[in-house]
């Protein structure tokens, strides 16, 4: 049972990317941002009254640590969408694993193992063939390409946050609950975002009323995404939850060819399936 909502949500999570993408051409990707946390927060909120509420300086610390993080890598997860394919900008989130095997044991002290190691190579040979070009003669060409492209640099900046992110999440949810780490950080999302619209360009609520029916599906899909990964944890190990969770950059690479005429399947799917063996040897590891 655990491996139908394991796979369930990186599919939910791919969907999100094409409607995303699709609302780009439309409206600022940076309402998208702000859309995307409303409907778990609204769901989630009302667990806060039938929840034991837990507070040290250690929870606000890995909070904050999270959620301000958080605000730069949902405003940067939206604007990747829009500046490049999905095909090739969601395969970019399996550097997180890779570079968590650098930020864990520098702030919680974990440490790195053979199988971690052998990811990495993978994760890196996996990018190589994401962006590789038979019609160049650089050998570097698919590398440099991955920080010329706006999209794909943009997500590289997500994953790697997402790297310091994780381990400020796992401080505060050890020093709380999984469930009230989830809530409030939503909400130093949101408001996070909202007061950036706010100050930086005003929030056009025509603009938002116009997109409501894309903005309303891009969060009802966060929200499934976060209902089926909640669930397989509850039901598997970690470690296994979180490489399927790696997969939407695998199903992005077909939804991106199928639903938006995006190129290069074989060189995409090729590359970010070794990437996603990477994430699992990492996960294993």
């Amino acid at each position: 049972m655990w491996l139908i909502f394991a796979l369930l949500n990186p599919i939910s999570e791919a969907i999100r990317s094409v409607i995303a993408k699709k609302l780009t051409r439309n409206i600022d990707s940076i309402y998208i941002s702000l859309a995307n946390n409303v409907l778990p927060l609204i769901f989630s909120f009302p667990a806060l009254f039938f929840i034991e509420l837990k507070f040290n300086l250690n929870f606000f610390i890995g909070l904050f640590g999270s959620g301000l993080i958080n605000i730069a890598t949902a405003i940067l997860y939206m604007k990747a969408i829009e500046k490049s394919d999905i095909s090739k900008v969601m395969p970019m989130l399996s550097f997180t694993p890779l570079f968590l095997l650098v930020t864990s044991p520098v702030i919680l002290g974990e440490t790195i193992h053979l199988l971690g190691i052998l990811g990495i190579i993978f994760v890196v040979i996996g990018s190589y063939l994401l962006n590789l070009d038979l019609s160049k003669n650089s050998v570097f060409e698919p590398f440099k390409g991955l920080l010329r492209e706006k999209g794909t640099r943009y997500m590289l900046i997500v994953s790697f946050l997402w790297s310091f992110s994780a381990n400020f999440d796992k401080l505060s949810i050890q020093n709380s609950s999984i469930l009230q780490h989830i809530i409030f950080v939503n909400i130093i999302i949101v408001l996070g975002v909202w007061l950036i619209i706010y100050f930086w360009k005003g929030i056009d609520f025509g603009e938002i009323k116009r997109e409501i029916k894309g903005l309303s599906l891009i969060s009802f899909f966060t929200t499934l995404a976060f209902i089926f990964h909640m669930t397989a944890l509850s039901l598997t190990y970690v470690a296994y939850v979180v490489s399927f969770k790696r997969m939407s950059g695998l199903i992005a690479v077909f939804l991106g060819y199928f639903l938006l005429g995006e190129g290069k399947i074989k060189e995409r799917f090729l590359g970010s399936f070794v990437m996603f063996i990477g994430v699992l040897l990492i996960a294993l590891s």
